[in-house]
């Protein structure tokens, strides 16, 4: 028998029953089961914003659909146990399950990201109301790299360039949904986390001023190791001195640096000019993610269960 449970606002137990869930099958793949703005909102013991639907049976969860808030569009996820033997049914219950209950909480914008996306995803997505809106490249490339940054680099400094660094992140993304609207608790939740290292978040100052930075990430729950461009961005003032290539060089060579030898990066399809960049710098494709979307509004339908 399966049971289908809807969960807001988690208990500490039930929040610790979801994220041992996630480290699981994040261990089995490889590779973190949820991206970075779920994961935090998953752990944190204060969110009220979450929506968390699992199916489960006797042998334990079996899947999990989580909507989390963000700045202008909350964003869903979902999490298939690899030894399900019938993934498309519980990953489907799963979506529509989360979306009816998104629709009873008030509804509004929200983008469903799914990895190298088919037919029934399309056909799903249609079904409850969204279309294709974003697609996202992950690039990679072998490391080391063969040219290194001509510009002078130093370390984030915790403490002291918090400010004037949320200041030029919300500017180089202000029409970024998800970059963009970063405050100092955005900032301190990833500055908490086991991964992050002050010496590869690269920053470069220009005429007394952060100018640029290449924030980079190591995934040591992926085997290999992969290095990843986490976050780049050049202040609008200083657009035009070649420093997008420069930073990234920066980064790929602190990646290096941690010994290293494959870097990644998400980039939006339609931003030609970066995808360009990060092809002449060695990057290739290596999959996709697809966000459906929509303003979902009214009442839900009535729910079984799988």
């Amino acid at each position: 028998m399966r049971v289908v449970e809807i969960i807001r606002r988690p208990t500490d137990v039930e929040r610790q029953r979801l994220v041992a869930f996630v480290d699981q099958v994040s261990a089995n793949s490889g590779a973190r089961a949820l991206s970075d703005h779920l994961w935090l909102d998953l752990n944190a013991p204060d969110s009220d914003r979450l929506i968390a639907v699992t199916v489960a049976d006797p042998s334990g969860i079996l899947g999990l659909a989580q909507i989390s808030a963000g700045n202008d569009s909350a964003s869903l996820e979902v999490v298939i146990r690899s030894d399900v033997v019938d993934p498309r049914r519980v990953h489907d219950d799963l979506i529509e399950t989360a979306i009816d209950s998104f629709r009873r909480e008030g509804g509004g914008n929200l983008s469903w990201w799914a990895d190298d996306v088919d037919d029934s995803d399309r056909l799903l997505a249609n079904r409850i109301g969204l279309t294709p809106s974003r697609t996202l490249f992950e690039m990679r490339r072998p490391l080391p790299t063969d040219t290194h940054a001509a510009v002078a680099t130093r370390a984030f400094v915790v403490g002291q360039d918090d400010a004037a660094w949320i200041a030029v992140n919300n500017r180089a993304f202000a029409d970024h949904g998800e970059q963009g609207g970063w405050t100092a608790d955005s900032l301190a939740a990833r500055i908490s986390e086991k991964w992050f290292d002050a010496a590869g978040f690269r920053i470069y100052e220009s005429e007394g001023r952060l100018a640029a930075f290449c924030w980079t990430k190591l995934h040591t729950d992926h085997y290999p190791v992969l290095g990843e461009i986490y976050v780049i961005a050049v202040d609008p003032d200083f657009h035009g001195q070649g420093l997008g290539k420069q930073l990234t060089l920066a980064g790929l060579d602190s990646i290096t640096l941690r010994g290293v030898s494959t870097a990644m990066l998400y980039v939006d399809a339609d931003n030609t000019a970066a995808v360009g960049l990060y092809d002449r710098i060695g990057f290739t494709i290596h999959h996709e993610r697809q966000a459906f979307a929509g303003c979902l509004t009214g009442t839900d339908r009535s729910q079984g269960t799988p």
